[in-house]
């Protein structure tokens, strides 16, 4: 074929003259040379296209098929991990719920019977144990002392009344004879104020000179008739001013016997003064022995042991065995203080005693299945308390309460591992019990624990 045959070109067959005398501008002759040119085949190239293709399809699909090979791997590890920690979760679970932390709570109520008592009972400070026969326990009696002493402030007032004083010089110019004066002799000024003598003198005679009668003098101490200010006046000297005599007005003495002062009168006065009233001892004996009781009542608290029972019927009440004041009604005093001793009597006995005396009178009486339990509520009645002999007696009522014998280890050894309806029949055979209450945790379990430990039994 032609197409198939190779043919040979010369290079002036190739390019133009023209372009050839672009490559000759030296006017070098280009020689020729036969070029071999070759055809491509189209079908070989398209099969080798092909081929190249599949080549490329296979390699692609083969990765693939290794990653999604990949994929599956990872998925299945996955899984199988999951599956791992579930299998060991629920190991756990088991072993936390069902062993581990597993408990049972049982509450269980027993059959009782009231046990009714009423009888008298001595307590007695004399004797040191319980006699049964005779209903007698021992008692303690406790004698607390308190004296107290405190000031108070008096709320009363009074007046403070107080009367001029002063010294005036009485003058006898009237005989040479002494003339005697008696004590509260009055003495009035011009303006009719009076003063009297504080004790009884004797005014000494006049005497004479030259046919004269010389006056005599003597001081004398005076106090004003009545109290305050309005007494308290100025000197009253010669010639404007002397005392007379009232009780020689009329007669001719009158005017021979006067007194005179150099200095004022001093010392009245109108003024308020704080008294104690009866309300303020009264007010203040109150408190006192409030005190004494209150100091009495702290001894009873913190010295009488706590084991020991104080009724208050055995309680003397306070005893008041001196109370004294400072003070009495009336006098002036703004502050006055007050004490006073007081004593209480107390018989105090351990009720466990009384108790102990109760169930051994009951004891005979109960069933030998019973057991007593729970402390009883005792009512204390008809008391009569000698506190010099240091005795109480009293009616004692009570409901003693007698529970049906139950052993915590044998129950809890029966109920050990047993499910619930087990647990119903064992409980509904015991003849001793009234009602349970089983309580399992965590709730899902389903049966009581095997270990003792970890069951907690509670008897009613």
């Amino acid at each position: 074929m032609e197409n198939s045959q190779k043919k040979k070109r010369k290079v002036k067959d190739i390019f133009s003259p023209h372009e050839l005398n672009n490559y000759s501008s030296d006017q070098t002759q280009i020689e020729t040379e036969e070029i071999p040119i070759r055809f491509i085949d189209k079908a070989k190239v398209e099969r080798k296209i092909e081929d190249t293709k599949s080549e490329e399809n296979i390699t692609v699909t083969a990765s693939a098929l290794k990653e999604k090979w990949t994929n599956k791997k990872k998925v299945l590890d996955k899984k199988f991990k999951i599956l791992l920690g579930v299998f060991f979760a629920l190991v756990a679970f088991y072993y936390l719920g069902f062993v581990l932390l597993a408990k049972a709570e049982v509450n269980i109520t027993t059959k009782k019977m009231e046990m009714p008592f009423s009888g008298t009972i001595l307590v007695d400070r004399n004797v040191f144990a319980t006699n049964f026969s005779q209903a007698v326990i021992s008692g303690n009696l406790f004698v607390f002392k308190a004296d107290e002493t405190q000031e108070f402030s008096s709320t009363g007032q009074g007046k403070d009344e107080r009367k001029a004083k002063g010294i005036i010089t009485i003058y006898n110019n009237y005989s040479t004879s002494p003339q005697i004066l008696v004590a509260i002799t009055r003495f009035e000024t011009p303006d009719n104020k009076i003063f009297r003598l504080d004790s009884r003198i004797v005014v000494p005679g006049a005497s004479t000179k030259n046919g004269e009668l010389i006056p005599s003098t003597i001081d004398v101490k005076v106090t004003a008739d009545e109290a305050g200010p309005d007494y308290n006046i100025d000197a009253c000297n010669l010639p404007d001013c002397k005392f007379t005599i009232p009780g020689f007005e009329g007669t001719s003495k009158f005017e021979g016997f006067y007194g005179v002062s150099t200095k004022e009168m001093t010392g009245g006065s109108f003024g308020a003064v704080p008294l104690v009233a009866s309300e303020d001892l009264k007010n203040a004996e109150d408190i006192i022995l409030q005190t004494v009781m209150d100091s009495i009542e702290q001894d009873l608290q913190n010295k009488i042991p706590k084991e020991l029972k104080v009724l208050s019927e055995a309680k003397s009440g306070i005893k008041i065995t001196n109370v004294d004041s400072d003070a009495s009604v009336g006098d002036s005093r703004e502050k006055f203080t007050v004490s006073a001793e007081g004593e209480v009597n107390i018989i105090a006995f351990n009720e466990n005693d009384i108790i102990e005396y109760i169930q051994a009178m009951l004891d005979e009486d109960k069933d030998e299945n019973y057991e007593f339990c729970q402390k009883p509520e005792l009512e204390y009645l008809e008391f009569k308390t000698d506190f010099n002999e240091g005795t109480l007696k009293m009616l004692v009522k009570t409901n003693q309460i007698a529970c049906h014998k139950l052993s915590l280890d044998e129950i809890k050894q029966t109920i050990a591992g047993k499910s619930r309806e087990e647990l119903d029949k064992i409980f509904e055979s015991n003849l001793g019990i009234k009602e349970v209450e089983v309580k399992l945790w965590p709730l899902w379990i389903m049966k009581v624990p095997n270990s003792l430990k970890k069951i907690n039994l509670f008897i009613d």
